[in-house]
């Protein structure tokens, strides 16, 4: 009888040991589960947290991107204020080099109407010497015939017969 009772309560404890093997069991698996789920967070977040970082350099990238293209414009911008300017200074220098130009051909024909009008005093003052040249020169031819005259024509006249005469 009572192998009986010791058999029962061994197939009882047995059964209790085994009941808290399974509990233990469920108990691991549980917190097995737990850690899982656990670390598939931890990873979703690390993720997530992957994502901002990328996020975030890929704003910066783009910010860099759109500084370059700023510094890029205003270099073009700058490049085409010099190229105006160097437009200007050279239209500028055309303008100065026509203007020189015109100066030059006033000055020339300036030169050319002080040269025409020495040319035309020369004249001239050829003209009046010529004129004074035959002037004296006619004034001479009077008082030659003036002296011709005063000398008596009979003399003339009479050494002239006498000449014939001879």
């Amino acid at each position: 009888h009572r192998d009986k009772k010791r058999d029962k309560e061994k197939v009882k404890e047995k059964e209790k040991a085994k009941e808290k093997e399974r509990d233990q069991d469920k108990e691991e698996r549980n917190w097995d589960r737990d850690k899982e789920k656990e670390r598939e967070r931890d990873k979703e977040r690390n993720r997530d947290k992957d994502k901002e970082k990328d996020q975030e350099r890929e704003k910066e990238r783009h910010k860099d991107r759109e500084r370059v293209r700023d510094k890029d414009r205003e270099k073009n911008k700058e490049k085409e204020k010099e190229e105006d300017r160097e437009e200007v200074d050279q239209n500028k220098e055309k303008d100065d080099v026509m203007k020189e130009g015109e100066k030059d051909r006033e000055k020339i024909k300036n030169k050319e109407g002080d040269k025409d009008r020495g040319e035309k005093e020369d004249k001239e003052k050829k003209d009046e010497k010529k004129e004074k040249k035959e002037q004296e020169k006619e004034r001479d031819d009077k008082k030659k015939k003036e002296k011709r005259s005063r000398t008596p024509p009979r003399s003339y006249s009479s050494s002239r017969s006498c000449s014939s005469s001879r």
